[in-house]
């Protein structure tokens, strides 16, 4: 079962957030990308198979229609990072041991900001990279400080976060990560194979790549959110793996093509 709750982030402002499992378990915090939300189908099912594992799992807004939530227009990356280790910290404060990180698209981003880092381990799915590519899809509303994104519905954003996005290095952020790190690529996404061998290289081991090939950026094609949950799974699982003196360098790198 899911329960609901909210949990402040200063000026009065919440983020709001669905929790399933006991804190006594590993937890699983799921960030989402732009213009996303937690009940994305990868947020809400990925919520369910998790919990079956023997997670617990919380997904939230970065943002939201609730009076007390942030706007987009008004966020930023360096913001979302922010929240984020304040959800981290009032997990922390809960006594949970082992908290597990999982970023979609722009929730890449999001993670490799984080100031504290205080996470045990990272899984990006499909992480935003250059953002400079994006940069060149938003367009500025005439006689405003807004930008709005086309992507079928429009996704509208503050001058704020065109303008932080430009300091935003993500290759440089992920070499500041110093836990086990699994990037799992979606083979008909925007990134390509330079991109996914580029985060890959730039990253600390232990670390893993892989690349569903059938899978576009959402993971929405038949059966790939499944392989994407069953990739996921198997990082987190991987406990006496990486304190073993015999782990190697070369970690691994696969495709999965069916």
């Amino acid at each position: 079962m899911e329960k609901q709750i909210k949990i402040p982030i200063g000026n009065k402002k919440y983020v709001y957030g669905n929790l399933r499992g006991s804190l006594k378990n590993p937890l699983i915090i799921t960030v989402h990308g732009l213009g996303g939300f937690k009940d994305e189908h990868m947020h809400f099912n990925g919520s369910k198979f998790f919990g079956s594992k023997g997670y617990a799992v919380f997904r939230f807004n970065l943002y939201g229609y609730e009076k007390d939530a942030r706007k987009l227009q008004d966020c930023t990356l360096s913001i979302h990072a922010k929240d984020l280790d304040i959800v981290i910290e009032h997990f922390r404060k809960q006594k949970v041991k082992k908290i597990y990180v999982v970023g979609h698209s722009y929730g890449g981003p999001t993670i490799l900001l984080s100031k504290n880092k205080d996470f045990d381990k990272v899984v990006l799915w499909d992480p935003t990279m250059d953002l400079k590519d994006i940069e060149k899809e938003f367009k500025k509303l005439k006689s405003t400080n807004m930008y709005y994104v086309d992507w079928g519905l429009a996704v509208i954003i503050g001058k704020n976060m065109v303008e932080d996005d430009k300091d935003v290095k993500p290759l440089e952020l992920v070499k500041e990560i110093r836990v086990p790190i699994k990037f799992i690529f979606a083979g008909k996404g925007d990134l390509k194979k330079a991109d996914w061998d580029r985060y890959f290289s730039a990253a600390n081991n232990p670390k893993e790549k892989v690349v569903i090939v059938n899978a576009s950026h959402n993971f929405h094609e038949d059966g790939t959110e499944e392989k994407l949950f069953k990739e996921t799974f198997a990082w987190l699982e991987k406990k006496d793996y990486f304190s073993s003196k015999k782990y190697p360098l070369d970690v691994l790198n696969h495709t999965i093509s069916e």
